[in-house]
């Protein structure tokens, strides 16, 4: 008989309560979401920590999971606010936190036990000795870039020892995850897409070196029905999809579509009806992404505007409070639309409630005619392309209102052999001789002791089982289990208390601060002197010959080597006579990642190339490893896909910026 095949979690993106229930009704077993702060996605609605603490004890009721966004790279400045933050997320403990940041990894390690922690994909991670290195620095799922290949995916998960999360559907970052700097260099430090204030520049109409005018770095969507068989047959963990900016209706129609697909992964007639379920939702062009070659190839089409969703028309004249419209579909009152210009740099989207045609006020204006929209903004201008990006989705307020009021979770660990049972229960332990009978037909099981004590009746706070220890069969007759639920019940009621675990973690917090604020550096910042540069991204396929050249550099005298990525530590390990410092697109922008760094064998640290100059000074004056200043011209944007430009890239205000071929990859660069 074979094994059954490990059906992966399906994982969904989630801007609010309403996205997140409507996920989770069409199929979702998790949601990923982001606080107000120190989330890559600063423009969403977000959660304030009271729902989100009412979203996680939903979920768990119903089992479901959450995890939390906590994936953007600090600055020294911030480490008092960000200590903060996670003392609040450790108090609402959600299922794992996603992370970009070494240092933030490293905080949450050390100074907040019992917090779970996923590698974001904007760690960069495309191979195994990344892996091994996100593991090592305590992460128990690794996100992977999302250019990588199905080929280089298969050995990944032979090798790795977590769990491996990948997309499945969404919009595409032209960019390897984590290094992009094109959005901080287009806004002259503003808006970085590494502290979740990305503003597309990949989606903008650029020039290149020939007058050719087009969409350059623009990609269709991520759409991976089709290979859901081999994501289940190569042992993924999770599937993702993308997209917390996007709307209820948008999200319940792509889960729905991918949870017929996982229910049913052989059945031809179940991908069809997925398909249809998928058509009804607004996207670009779809494309298999980086995942083949082939799709890599024609992954980018410059020769149309990159805006989601269908289009319906464009703007004729802008007024004060509205806009007129030639319409090339129809629209209704209470559709989603976008307003993008025609250069791509701006865009705006809303929900139509007002809209007219020479008729007067309709509910419903035909393709092909000219109607008036209200605009809650003023600056929609003329030959904005008009997109439908979704339909008016039932807000669920009442449910909303009705969800179940937070409990902070309590980890629970039981023990049982024939004379004992024991709880660790926090740092308390409860414990109860016992004298059970051997049982070879009706053994107590790990789910039948979940069950009870996970369900104890009226507590300020939600037990969790995490660990279930049994040594041997043993018959637990129920009454003997309901003596022990009334028991452990009543001794924990006056053991915890919401108080004492609110306090315990911020103390957790004041630990780390009391951490940072000692850590000190006697020396100076010095400037980039060189060393044998790592390339920023080696192919799980190509590993050992990465390997081969570092050691032929050794024997030719080279001992100083800049790690560009987490795998490169994976080669300390190998050839322990190396001397490792980092530089871009590695990010250190903190004292904290400094000293991670260090730990996992840096002997010498860049400032990251976003840093303002007291930012840099503040991390050297607590780095404990040296610190170097980068004075390179940086790649701020590498991608896998076929760029159809020449030459330079030049933006509608006049910022120019030099294409340049790596290998398989297309840079771009200040044009210097």
């Amino acid at each position: 008989m074979s094994t059954p095949l490990h059906i992966p979690e399906l994982l969904a993106p989630a801007g609010n309560l309403n996205t997140a229930l409507a996920a989770f009704d069409a199929g979702a077993d998790a949601v990923y979401a982001g606080l107000k702060k120190f989330n890559a996605r600063e423009r969403g609605d977000n959660f304030s920590a009271d729902e989100m603490g009412r979203l996680i004890t939903y979920a768990h009721r119903n089992g479901k999971k959450v995890y939390l966004t906590f994936n953007t790279l600090l600055r020294d400045s911030e480490l008092r606010e960000a200590a903060a933050a996670l003392a609040e997320l450790h108090y609402l403990h959600p299922d794992a936190l996603i992370v970009q940041d070494i240092g933030a990894a490293a905080m949450i390690r050390e100074f907040f036990p019992g917090l779970e922690i996923h590698a974001s994909t904007q760690m960069a991670i495309h191979n195994s000795a990344g892996i091994r290195t996100a593991a090592e620095m305590g992460c128990s799922r690794v996100i992977l870039e999302r250019a990588a290949t199905l080929d280089e995916l298969r050995e990944m998960v032979k090798k790795s020892p977590v769990e491996l999360e990948v997309f499945i559907h969404g919009a595409l970052c032209c960019s390897l995850s984590g290094i992009c700097l094109l959005s901080s260099r287009i806004s002259h430090g503003d808006a970085s897409g590494n502290r979740g204030k990305c503003k597309q520049p990949c989606r903008m109409l650029y020039k290149d070196s020939t007058g050719k005018s087009g969409f350059f770095l623009s990609t269709r969507d991520l759409c991976g029905l089709d290979l859901v068989p081999e994501f289940i047959r190569m042992g993924i963990s999770s599937l993702k999809i993308e997209g917390r900016l996007r709307k209820a209706d948008y999200v319940s129609g792509v889960v729905k579509a991918y949870r017929t697909v996982l229910d049913n992964p052989e059945n031809p007639e179940a991908r069809k009806e997925a398909y249809q379920i998928l058509d009804r939702t607004c996207s670009r062009e779809r494309s298999h992404g980086y995942y083949t070659r082939e799709s890599s190839s024609n992954l980018i089409r410059s020769d149309a505007p990159g805006g989601i969703g269908q289009i319906r028309g464009k703007v004729i004249r802008a007024g004060k409070n509205s806009f007129e419209a030639e319409l090339s579909a129809s629209l209704h009152v209470g559709d989603n639309i976008r307003v993008q210009s025609v250069n791509g740099d701006d865009a705006q989207a809303f929900t139509v409630l007002d809209l007219s045609t020479s008729a007067g006020k309709v509910k419903q204006a035909p393709a092909g005619c000219r109607c008036t929209i209200g605009a809650p903004r003023r600056n929609i201008a003329a030959g904005g392309i008009i997109y439908r990006i979704g339909y008016t989705h039932d807000t669920m307020e009442k449910r909303i209102g009705n969800l179940p009021p937070f409990k902070p979770a309590v980890q629970l660990e039981i023990g049982l052999n024939g004379q004992q049972f024991t709880i660790q229960a926090e740092q308390h332990s409860f414990s109860v001789p016992l004298v059970l009978e051997p049982s070879e037909k009706y053994p107590v099981t790990e789910l039948k002791l979940k069950e009870a004590f996970e369900t104890l009746g009226t507590l300020s706070f939600s037990p969790e089982v995490r660990k279930i220890e049994i040594s041997g069969d043993w018959f637990l007759p129920a009454p003997v289990l309901k003596e022990l639920r009334r028991q452990f019940r009543d001794w924990i009621a006056d053991k915890i208390s919401t108080e004492e675990l609110r306090k315990r973690s911020e103390q957790c917090a004041e630990n780390l601060l009391k951490h940072a604020e000692m850590m000190q550096f006697k020396g100076g910042l010095s400037k980039y002197d060189g060393g044998k540069e790592l390339p920023f991204f080696t192919s799980e396929l190509e590993w050992n010959i990465l390997e081969k050249e570092v050691e032929r550099s050794i024997r030719a005298g080279e001992k100083l080597f800049c790690a560009a990525n987490l795998s490169h530590f994976q080669l300390k390990k190998k050839f322990p006579e190396i001397i490792l410092k980092t530089i871009p697109p590695f990010p250190v922008s903190n004292r904290l990642a400094a000293e991670e760094a260090g730990r996992i064998g840096a002997a010498m640290v860049h400032a990251h190339v976003e840093l303002p100059e007291e930012e840099r000074y503040s991390m050297m004056k607590g780095s404990p490893v040296p610190v170097e200043e980068y004075w390179g011209n940086p790649v701020l944007l590498a991608t896998r896909a076929e760029v159809h430009a020449k030459g330079t890239l030049e933006t509608s205000q006049g910022m120019r910026f030099k294409i340049e071929k790596r290998g398989e990859f297309t840079c771009i660069l200040e044009d210097i």
